[in-house]
């Protein structure tokens, strides 16, 4: 039987609908960003209040122009996404063995969850009025976590390796290290379970931690002491 929860997900994905604005041919990622963008409607609960602008890149030098607009290239090889409240852009995965690293194009999970990932960036854009995160350096853990939690980046191969390195004691530290997706997707798991998904939509605006924390009405310590308890309590 499908849980109230998942019943009411599904039934926000029949309700919401996004324009998505398509730049480059790749039939199978048309596919898999329709599906994502429906994933990332439901789990806030609302549709994109923009249209997706999602542009394909057929090589690192188109990706790395598109880039370059953020500040972000050259890029590195493990770059193969970027979100904004105003774009998406994403490497072919059809140049990804000779033209990046650390992923699979074969792997259609984990490149779907990448897909979904990098539109939880844009959704988040279009409700932060800085639109691509500029400004807002300290708040990685927040901007990063919540779209590692929505996207299921939390694998359990993540959750293992951050079972083996030590936990960050500081939230500048959370999204630093082979640990940061599942240090930043716990978090922001925690905050979530603990405040509900209507503060999770709160801290979309949030333009410091310091915003954030007054957000939940709790401090650093104390938010990091709640998060190591999550963990030991699973």
């Amino acid at each position: 039987m499908l849980s109230k929860n998942l019943l009411a997900a599904l039934s926000l994905a029949g309700l919401f609908g996004q324009k998505i604005d398509f730049q480059g041919d790749a039939p199978a990622v048309r596919e898999m960003a329709a599906s994502s963008a429906r994933e990332v409607e439901a789990f806030f609960g609302a549709p994109f209040p923009d249209p997706i602008h999602f542009k394909i890149a057929a090589s690192r030098a188109e990706f790395d122009a598109a880039a370059a607009k953020f500040g972000l290239s050259p890029t590195q090889c493990w770059m193969v996404g970027m979100g904004t409240g105003d774009l998406m852009v994403l490497l072919s995965p059809s140049v990804w063995t000779k033209q990046a690293c650390e992923h699979d194009p074969a792997d259609s999970e984990a490149t779907r969850q990448l897909i979904t990932h990098e539109l939880v960036h844009v959704y988040h854009g279009q409700f932060n009025s800085s639109r691509d995160f500029s400004g807002i350096d300290d708040l990685d853990w927040f901007v990063e976590g919540v779209a590692v939690f929505a996207s299921g980046q939390l694998t359990e191969n993540r959750l293992k390796q951050m079972q083996r390195d030590k936990l960050p004691d500081s939230l500048q530290k959370i999204w630093t290290g082979p640990s940061r997706y599942a240090n930043a997707g716990t978090l922001v798991r925690y905050v979530d379970r603990k405040w509900g998904r209507d503060t999770t939509v709160r801290l979309l605006k949030a333009h410091s931690t310091a915003q954030a924390l007054a957000t939940l009405g709790t401090d650093e310590k104390s938010l990091l002491a709640g998060w190591r308890g999550s963990l030991v309590a699973r």
